[in-house]
C-alpha cells in the first residue's frame, strides 16, 4: 500500500464532493414528482367540486389517471435516489389522500358548485405534497 500525498489527498476529497453533489442534483426528481401530484390533486378536488358536465367529469378523471401513470413511468426511468426517499413523500401522500376524503365526504351536503367550499378545499388537499416538494428539495 503506497502513502497518499496530502494533494492527492485533498483531490481525492474535492472530486468525491462534486460526485456526491452531481448525484443529489440528479435524485431531486422526487420533489417535482410532488409538485406535479399536488397540484394535479387540488386541481381534481376543484373539478370534483365546481364541473356538474358528466363528459368534463370523466375527462377529468381520465387526465388524472394519465398524470399518475406519466408520473410513475418518469419515475421509473430517474436512476438516482436519495436514501429515505420514499420515507419521507410517503407521508405527504398520505396526508393529501386523507385531506381529500374528507374534503368530498364533507362537500357531499355543499349546494352544487360552491366555490366558496370547494376553492380553498383544492388548496388544502394540495398543500401537504406541494409543502413537502419544497422540503424534498432540502433534503
Amino acid at each position: 500500500m503506497t502513502d497518499m500525498t496530502p494533494e492527492a489527498a485533498r483531490d481525492a476529497l474535492a472530486d468525491a464532493a462534486r460526485t456526491s453533489d452531481r448525484l443529489r442534483a440528479r435524485a431531486r426528481w422526487a420533489s417535482t414528482k410532488l409538485a406535479v401530484t399536488g397540484i394535479g390533486m387540488g386541481l381534481l378536488t376543484l373539478a370534483v367540486g365546481l364541473v356538474r358536465s358528466d363528459l368534463v367529469g370523466f375527462a377529468v378523471f381520465a387526465a388524472w389517471g394519465v398524470l399518475i401513470a406519466a408520473t410513475a413511468w418518469w419515475e421509473r426511468r430517474r436512476t438516482a435516489h436519495l436514501p429515505g426517499t420514499q420515507q419521507r413523500t410517503s407521508r405527504y401522500w398520505a396526508a393529501s389522500f386523507a385531506l381529500y376524503a374528507v374534503a368530498i365526504a364533507c362537500g357531499v351536503a355543499r349546494p352544487e358548485g360552491d366555490a366558496g367550499f370547494w376553492v380553498p378545499a383544492a388548496v388544502v388537499v394540495a398543500l401537504p405534497m406541494v409543502v413537502g416538494a419544497v422540503r424534498e428539495r432540502r433534503a
